[in-house]
């Protein structure tokens, strides 16, 4: 009996040592390790996808594979879900965790959220404004921004670098009109057609000097591309001038400004 466990741990060995691949429920192993759960991979040449969606693989670069026999990453599942018991135990710190997300292959990755969905820019300069002109926004560069967006403050034209959903909200302050006057923001494509979005404002009395009459406004544009291009204006029907900076009391500010923020 001795004798015979002795040359099946042998054969074994020595199974081991020349093809250095090990396989279990199949003599025909893909891998460095492979199970074949099913049992029911061919016994020669590569199985079929059905196949190994019931296998588990291990290369010789440590990479393991759910379902598939070719794992390209540390741990590469061809389908369904992963699941974290007790996740819950585990609590996040704002600020300082990253939220993971899947790239359109599927692999993981992390990102600070807050900072890449982010666009803030401030108005670079006081603006005048003639009566019934469509005058482009121009903002300094931004303090907030992400790889989703591209801003050119010479021409004060935003690029979506991609599709999706974006939260705007626009804010300025008006001073140097009379009474009554419309007062109009606005986001419209480049080239120019139609506002993408707008709101009005009517001011009581005459306005002038360093405090404004403050109006925002906020919309959802559904950007169709990467590459689109949007422009922030305003649009008084008379003469009228756009305050960067707010100088009061209390002291100064800026006050003109846009935030856009992919949701």
């Amino acid at each position: 009996m001795t004798t015979k466990l002795l040359t099946a741990v042998s054969v074994f060995t020595l199974s081991v040592a020349t093809f250095a691949q090990v396989g279990i429920n199949t003599s025909n192993p893909q891998t460095s390790f492979h199970v074949d759960a099913a049992k029911d991979n061919p016994t020669s040449g590569v199985p079929s996808a059905t196949q190994q969606a019931n296998d588990f693989t291990v290369t010789n670069t440590g990479n393991v594979g759910i379902g598939t026999t070719a794992p390209t990453e540390k741990l590469d599942i061809i389908t369904g879900n992963a699941r974290i018991r007790n996740i819950n135990t585990n609590v996040g710190i704002g600020g300082t965790d990253r939220v993971v997300v899947a790239d359109a292959t599927g692999v993981l990755k992390t990102i600070n959220f807050n900072s890449y969905s982010l666009f803030h820019a401030r108005l670079a300069a006081s603006q005048s404004l003639a009566t019934t002109t469509i005058a482009t926004l121009v903002f300094s560069g931004p303090l907030a921004t992400s790889p989703y967006y591209s801003y050119n403050t010479s021409t004060g034209v935003l690029t979506f670098n991609q599709a999706g959903n974006y939260l705007v909200t626009l804010q300025a302050s008006f001073t140097n009109m009379a009474a009554g006057t419309q007062l109009v923001l606005g986001i419209r494509p480049v080239p120019d057609a139609d506002y993408l979005g707008r709101g009005s404002h009517y001011n009581a009395s005459a306005n002038s000097g360093n405090i404004g009459e403050l109006m925002n406004y906020t919309t959802l544009l559904i950007i169709p591309t990467a590459g689109y291009q949007v422009r922030f204006t305003a649009a008084p029907n008379q003469n009228a001038t756009v305050l960067a900076t707010e100088t009061g009391s209390t002291g100064s500010g800026n006050v003109t400004n846009v935030t856009v923020q992919k949701i």
